[in-house]
């Protein structure tokens, strides 16, 4: 990798942290932030990383600890050790589409991935006393949605990752998109 390509990646990178922090912090509200106990989704708080997981494993890593980071500024802490669970499943699933996944399936695998990981948070804080379950809830109802919810979530900002990937691979500022099926991969 030369010196001009690291310094696009990250800037790629730091755009995408940017744009990753900002939107939790505009969409604060109906419909965009949707909130069950300790469970919080803001639509579109992941696209950035899928973007980023779409062009290379190095601008996942860099986008998904530097959101990271900014969550533990921006939310709190249950939150954002939650979105540490981006960095694996970006990392991976970059790694997935260098090994020619095609998107569906990486959808699938990368939102297991991240919904198992932010279920065990849920799990570790409840159980380890960290945070206290939020009245009428108990440990295994607040798992369970996390697990569906970061699922569902996952999935919603997945498609809209690939719809503006999509268009900004026709803009020619990314590279391809893994295709939906081998046929068109």
């Amino acid at each position: 990798m030369n010196k001009n390509s690291k310094t696009h990646d990250m800037v790629i990178s730091a755009l995408l942290i940017a744009i990753g922090i900002l939107i939790p912090m505009i969409f604060t509200g109906p419909p965009f932030r949707i909130i069950v106990g300790p469970y919080t989704a803001t639509i579109m708080a992941h696209v950035p990383v899928i973007i980023a997981m779409f062009i290379s494993p190095q601008t996942a890593i860099l986008t998904a600890v530097g959101t990271t980071i900014g969550f533990f500024f921006t939310a709190p802490v249950i939150v954002a050790v939650r979105a540490a669970s981006h960095i694996a499943f970006a990392v991976f699933g970059a790694y997935l589409i260098k090994r020619g996944m095609t998107a569906v399936p990486l959808c699938v695998v990368t939102g297991i991935i991240h919904a198992v990981l932010e279920g065990l948070v849920v799990l570790i804080f409840f159980v380890g006393g960290l945070s206290t379950p939020t009245a009428g809830y108990s440990v295994t109802a607040l798992v369970i949605i996390t697990v569906a919810g970061t699922l569902a979530h996952h999935t919603v900002d997945f498609i809209i990752a690939y719809v503006v990937g999509g268009a900004l691979h026709k803009a020619r500022l990314m590279p391809g998109l893994p295709g939906l099926s081998k046929k068109n991969a």
